[in-house]
């Protein structure tokens, strides 16, 4: 038995590593941070319409941030990224556990399950060379000075987030609900800093240059995007079923602009039920999480992408802290809780399982078209909000 469990091991070894070599020949959203970094060096423009596709869509400072990339040859470049992206999962993992229960040691098969349930954003994110894994350590560090009342630090790091994408700023009406203006004050002073830092390099009136086309080209780039298969927020799900679009998935033809007050009517809808969900905490029967927060935090680093108008299958990879919420709580659960274990089969059937490698390209697509993920995600979410509504977690 161990020979064989040694062998399943080095078998898997050389299937990851062979993926992660594939990953590096791929990589082209890699490409995009790494000419970003060398345009900075040369003072050059961030923003340019003829890199088409692959505009880059962050901030001047993270171009700044990544700028040492530029000094290295590509293929290094990247090798170095792949070697980043794997520690920063490493630590997100590591985080996570501690958030969801302390001390404790995690029961046999956690990181297994939780690995297997997230697979297809984490293979995704490593295939593209995305920055997502970067932002969610980011927000982790941040989540760790929160629950430790480091206002600085944890404003430090929320920024920091921000200047990759500025999805993290969801956090701020929680703090403000939860009357942590401290932590407020200190994240928006980070922003403003973070803005106006690559004026040490491209000058005052460049930066502020900068800061405008990054306006722009967020606002001109995203609205043809909206309906894309790909995008798997809230916006995507409702353009692609309730307006026409070029994948002819509609069950109804409603004006767009309708479409988009609906949209915005259940994003604050779902705030509002959040925030409505923190005061229930205060009466949890048994806590079987490490923080009475994380809950919120888990549900908000769904809807940064959720509810973002461009939530790309990558970007969920977010979803790994509710995963080790749910997975945790089924296992000290012995499994008993059957609502959520459908949950937790139902996520993975429209998330993980249906892909193109066991379904072929047709029902993949179409998959994609109806929004599988979102729904995946919802009812994630959905399982959330029932552990809080028993006064569970």
């Amino acid at each position: 038995m161990k020979y064989v469990k040694m062998g399943l091991g080095i078998v898997l070894a050389i299937l990851i590593l062979g993926y992660l070599r594939n990953s590096v020949l791929h990589f082209n959203d890699f490409k995009v941070t790494y000419r970003a970094g060398g345009r900075a060096l040369e003072q050059e423009n961030l923003y340019n319409k003829t890199d088409r596709h692959y505009i880059f869509k962050y901030s001047p400072f993270f171009a700044v941030a990544v700028s040492p990339l530029g000094e290295i040859p590509y293929s290094f470049a990247s090798i170095l990224w792949l070697f980043s992206m794997c520690l920063c999962l490493y630590y997100i993992v590591r985080m996570g556990k501690f958030v969801v229960m302390g001390d404790k040691s995690p029961p046999k098969y956690f990181y297994f399950l939780t690995i297997v349930l997230t697979s297809k954003f984490l293979a995704r994110e490593f295939w593209l060379g995305q920055t997502d894994f970067l932002q969610l350590l980011l927000l982790f560090l941040f989540i760790n000075f929160y629950y430790r009342k480091k206002e600085i630090w944890g404003g430090l790091f929320l920024a920091l987030s921000a200047m990759i994408k500025l999805t993290p700023l969801i956090f701020l009406p929680y703090f403000l609900y939860r009357k942590r203006f401290l932590l407020i004050i200190y994240t928006l002073a980070f922003v403003s800093l973070f803005l106006f830092l690559p004026a040490s390099i491209y000058g005052w009136q460049r930066n502020i240059s900068l800061l405008k086309d990054w306006y722009l080209f967020m606002s001109f780039s995203s609205p043809p995007l909206l309906a894309v298969d790909l995008n798997q927020s809230i916006f995507g799900l409702f353009l692609r079923l309730f307006t026409p679009s070029i994948y002819q998935v509609n069950i109804l033809t409603l004006n767009s602009n309708l479409v988009m007050a609906i949209i915005y009517a259940l994003i604050i809808i779902s705030y509002l039920f959040l925030l409505f969900l923190n005061r229930p905490a205060r009466n949890i029967r048994q806590q079987l999480i490490g923080q009475r927060e994380t809950l919120e935090f888990s549900l908000l680093l769904f809807f940064m992408n959720l509810f973002s108008p461009l939530g790309w299958v990558q970007n969920f990879s977010s979803s790994l802290l509710a995963y080790m919420v749910l997975v945790y709580y089924s296992f000290t659960t012995k499994f008993k809780d059957k609502t959520t274990n459908i949950f937790l089969l139902l996520s993975f059937i429209l998330i993980t399982a249906i892909n193109f490698e066991t379904v072929g390209r047709r029902i993949s697509d179409l998959s994609l078209y109806y929004s599988f993920i979102t729904w995946g995600i919802i009812i994630l979410t959905l399982a959330l909000f029932r552990l809080r509504l028993k006064r569970i977690a």
